[in-house]
């Protein structure tokens, strides 16, 4: 079951809350030193074009993270290093392909040998055996496939974007977001969003978190339309690591393979970037969402039938519908209010639909199906202009009036359901649970307005219909509290709780505090069925619902 939102208006805050790791903003300061660091940013040269790139150790390899754009075409590239970080790179290696990525703008190569023949080793590399002694970068917490990149984080970009003579160029910002998505089953970080300035000649280079760790590809940039403000997207390294171990994620030789053609059309046979699901026309009456982010290199006017933007080659998202359903409406909602961008859908028959602007007053893309019939839907979110990515929300309801598809989507129902499922999951905790306490994230909010539906004078707020989280306890406690703590001071949050009994608890504020708490003694086992709801109509609260058998005070 998936959560609905009041309008569109908040759609810009849901893809938020979605996308970003963690409610804690996770700020790191600089751990690392610039100019030795730098070392490790390297110049990748093909033909007399060059780009960026990260020289690091991978299996006892020095080996060459970069994009595919950057040396498309080219089993081996010339690899220039900084031995002055005051001057420009010098040439020193030259490196073979071990493979790139036909559907992501991903390449690897291995240094092979120095400009005169001599084989290159890692250890040779940390012992400065070339004249200059190389930084042994690590790769950031692989294990837990970046799990620990969070909003916030300190991000620092090198590369050499081409803005002086060849010079190495280091900017600095924060991760503004996290964008998740799916590769061969697994969901994990795809894309790193950071305020740092870049330039599009960055492509390739080198992201590293405040302790120095390696954390991403700048791969693009992206201007807002409206205040010119400027994003640009890490190919994340969870992402990156997960191609380099699927045997059939990369390709070998550039041989054989026509680039120009493969990246001027877009291909259905291709997995879709950002995921896949299947849907039957009786769950769409709540939106389903999926975040996503548009543009790419294929020129999408080819296609004629009023297509245009540009878009990636291979779809966004793919869409099985299960059974024949009257209307089916597909939109892209952008985060940034203003950004330009379309929407491209071949549907089961073979027909290519688009759509750049839904409606007078919106930029964002919609497309309705009237009598949609069962299949596939491969779907592609194109950018207006060829340079900009637009991070957003895929959305897919049962609605036949675009006019009308602001209420379905804010549609909810108008009282609690606890046999509903919960949005946040649930928990058995036996008496004595451990770790204590027991701490989800959840978002407060809904349509419901609490106040009126008969639960008890204690209980306000609006909040969702389904439960944000259910909990089995069993054993024999003396005490059990359950609170909530808001992300952000002053936000004002209540709590509703259906205990094993029938009996409904509710709390506004705690004291001294806008943030609500429970606390039951002797708490009968069985099922605790758990809503936070906002005190205002409209507001949504990111923070954490926090369930203990210890006395505390609620902060």
């Amino acid at each position: 079951m998936r959560k609905s939102v009041p309008s569109f208006n908040f759609l810009t805050w849901l893809y938020g809350f979605f996308v970003c790791f963690s409610f804690e903003t996770h700020a790191q300061t600089q751990n690392y030193n610039i100019d030795d660091t730098s070392r490790a940013a390297v110049q990748v040269i093909v033909d007399n074009a060059t780009g960026s790139g990260t020289l690091i150790i991978v299996d006892g390899k020095p080996t060459v993270f970069t994009n595919r754009h950057v040396v498309e075409g080219f089993d081996q590239a010339t690899i220039a290093v900084l031995v002055d970080p005051n001057a420009p790179a010098e040439p020193m290696f030259i490196a073979n392909l071990v493979g790139f990525s036909q559907e992501y703008d991903f390449a690897v190569y291995t240094l092979a040998t120095d400009l005169q023949g001599n084989t290159v080793s890692a250890q040779q590399l940390r012992d400065g055996s070339f004249g200059v002694r190389f930084p042994d970068i690590t790769v950031q917490d692989i294990d837990n496939k970046g799990s620990d990149v969070r909003r916030g984080d300190t991000v620092g970009i090198f590369g050499y974007p081409g803005i002086g003579d060849d010079e190495l160029v280091y900017t600095t910002g924060i991760i503004s977001s996290v964008q998740f998505g799916e590769y061969k089953g697994e969901r994990l970080p795809m894309w790193y969003r950071t305020n740092a300035e870049m330039s599009p000649g960055n492509s390739g280079g080198m992201a590293l978190n405040g302790r120095g760790e390696f954390i991403g590809i700048p791969t693009s940039v992206r201007t807002e339309n409206l205040t010119g403000g400027r994003l640009g997207s890490l190919l994340a390294v969870p992402f990156v690591m997960a191609i380099l171990e699927d045997d059939e994620g990369l390709v070998a030789s550039w041989s054989g393979v026509d680039s120009s053609i493969a990246a001027s059309e877009l291909n259905i046979l291709q997995e879709p970037g950002f995921g896949s699901v299947t849907l039957a026309p009786s769950e769409l009456g709540e939106p389903f969402f999926a975040e996503l982010i548009s543009g790419g290199s294929v020129d999408v006017s080819y296609l004629g039938n009023n297509c245009v933007g540009f878009a990636a080659s291979n779809p966004d998202y793919r869409i099985a519908l299960t059974d024949d359903m009257t209307d089916m409406t597909i939109l892209f909602l952008a985060e940034d209010e203003g950004a330009d961008t379309t929407l491209i859908v071949n549907a089961p028959d073979g027909r290519w639909h688009c759509n750049d602007d839904e409606s007078d007053d919106s930029r964002d893309p919609g497309l309705l199906f009237t009598n949609a019939t069962s299949g596939q839907y491969d779907i592609w979110i194109g950018s207006y202009d060829q340079n900009d990515a637009v991070s957003g929300v895929l959305a897919v309801v049962d609605a036949s009036d675009f006019d009308n598809i602001e209420s379905s989507v804010g549609a909810q129902g108008t009282a609690l359901d606890f046999a509903a499922d919960p949005y946040y999951g649930s928990a058995d905790l036996a008496a004595g649970f451990t770790p204590d306490p027991h701490v989800v994230s959840v978002s407060a909010g809904g349509a419901v307005d609490v106040s009126i539906a008969g639960y008890g004078n204690e209980c306000r707020g609006f909040a969702s219909s389904a439960p944000d989280y259910k909990v089995t306890l069993s054993g024999d406690s003396a005490l059990l509290q359950l609170y909530f703590v808001a992300s952000s001071i002053g936000d004002d949050a209540t709590l509703i709780i259906n205990n094993p009994e029938g009996t409904w608890l509710c709390n506004d504020d705690a004291p001294s505090s806008l943030n609500p708490g429970i606390t039951i003694n002797n708490p009968v086992a069985g099922r605790y069925d758990i809503w936070v709801g906002a005190y205002a109509q409209g507001e949504f609260i990111n923070g954490e619902l926090r369930i203990t058998e210890l006395s505390t005070t609620v902060p």
